[in-house]
C-alpha cells in the first residue's frame, strides 16, 4: 500500500518556482501523508513529526 501511493505522490507535478526548493515535492506530501496517517492534523505537528524522524 505505501508503495503504492509513493508511486502516485512521485507522478505529482511540482508546481514550486526552483528558488528555494531543497526536496522534491513528492518526499515533501509523502512526510505530509505518513504525518497524517499517525494522528497528526496541524502543520506544527507534522513538522515536529518529520524533525523527529529525519536522518541527520
Amino acid at each position: 500500500m505505501i508503495n503504492a501511493i509513493l508511486e502516485r505522490l512521485k507522478k505529482v507535478k511540482d508546481f514550486r518556482k526552483n528558488q528555494g526548493k531543497r526536496h522534491e515535492i513528492w518526499v515533501v506530501l509523502s512526510i505530509i501523508v505518513l504525518g497524517i496517517f499517525i494522528g497528526n492534523s496541524s502543520y506544527k505537528q507534522i513538522e515536529m513529526f518529520s524533525n523527529n524522524n529525519q536522518d541527520n
